[in-house]
């Protein structure tokens, strides 16, 4: 059986706009962004983003094994 974190992330593409992230998580947009804006902080893997033509991007398994790894109770 699938755990919750797992149903949460099926069928997502492997990159995904800051938009769709905060969708996703019931978050807003500002706060995805924030993440970016202050890593170390916040703790985010640096490797979660990805920046095209002035664009951000958030990689979809790192989204997955972050979020995991801070909610144990997910998995």
């Amino acid at each position: 059986m699938p755990s919750d974190i797992d149903l949460l992330f099926e069928n997502l593409p492997k990159i995904l706009r800051p938009e769709q992230v905060a969708s996703i998580l019931n978050r807003k947009v500002e706060t995805i962004y924030d993440w970016h804006y202050r890593q170390k902080q916040r703790k985010v893997p640096k490797e979660l983003f990805l920046k095209f033509n002035r664009s951000l991007y958030l990689r979809s398994d790192i989204l997955k094994q972050w979020i995991a790894s801070q909610n144990p109770s997910l998995m």
